[in-house]
């Protein structure tokens, strides 16, 4: 049994469900991977505790793994980026297998032999060097975007949790075309509201991003449908 820890956007949790079971490639509602899901988005942003050291959601995360633990979840993810600052402290509190969005993107880059990798994510996840940290200890170049840039960037995940869409991914495009322009080899949609902004984009040019909430959910999919116990 899947669980999700979302809320982090309600809206990013919905487009990481949706990848799920458009990769199960099933014949039938019964043959789906059961998910059971916390989508409560009443978690403290994640971004502002980070970066002003405002309300901790960490107890509010940790409520919610506890609630995925109890309902009969076997293992948790979490389709927020940021919110992997927590994932080992989280980890640390249960028995669940866990699966981290940061290892599924690393994963990727080190099979498509990518060296030069821009990331457009939260100012909080930049500042805690969650992308660069481990691009750096494989030998990669990160790209970002500039300091006005990353403010917009900001403005863009904000939009999109909003609803205004058009005014996110015009955003958004700019500063993926931006990256680009740089030298990224791909680009890392490195939260989950950018996937939903550049949706098009990446349907488009799938080679040049890297979208962390696709990723997600095929490390899903193949622990679900590949593990020992479905297979006896």
């Amino acid at each position: 049994m899947l669980g999700i820890l979302g809320g982090m956007g309600p809206l990013a949790t919905i487009d990481f469900m949706q990848k799920v079971v458009m990769r199960c490639g099933v014949g039938s509602d019964q043959e789906h991977m059961p998910m059971l899901v916390h989508n409560v988005p009443q978690i403290p942003d994640r971004s502002a505790c980070i970066l002003k050291g405002s309300e901790d959601p960490f107890p509010a995360m940790l409520d919610g793994l506890h609630r995925l633990e109890e309902s009969g979840a076997t293992c948790v993810v979490i389709p927020c980026n940021t919110a992997h600052f927590w994932f080992e402290r989280l980890q640390a509190e249960t028995s669940m297998t866990m699966i981290s969005i940061l290892d599924c993107v690393m994963a990727e880059i080190q099979q498509r032999n990518l060296s030069r990798i821009g990331v457009m994510a939260t100012s909080a996840t930049v500042a805690a060097g969650l992308y660069q940290r481990r691009i750096d200890a494989m030998g990669g170049q990160t790209l970002l975007p500039d300091e006005l840039g990353q403010a917009r960037m900001m403005e863009a995940i904000y939009a999109i949790k909003a609803g205004c869409m058009e005014e996110g991914t015009a955003m958004m495009e700019a500063i993926f075309a931006d990256l680009k322009d740089q030298g990224a080899e791909s680009v890392i949609l490195g939260c989950t509201e950018i996937p939903v902004g550049l949706a098009r984009l990446a349907m488009e040019q799938p080679e040049a991003c890297l979208d962390a909430t696709a990723l997600l959910a095929d490390a899903c999919v193949h622990w679900y449908y590949d593990s020992p116990a479905l297979a006896a």
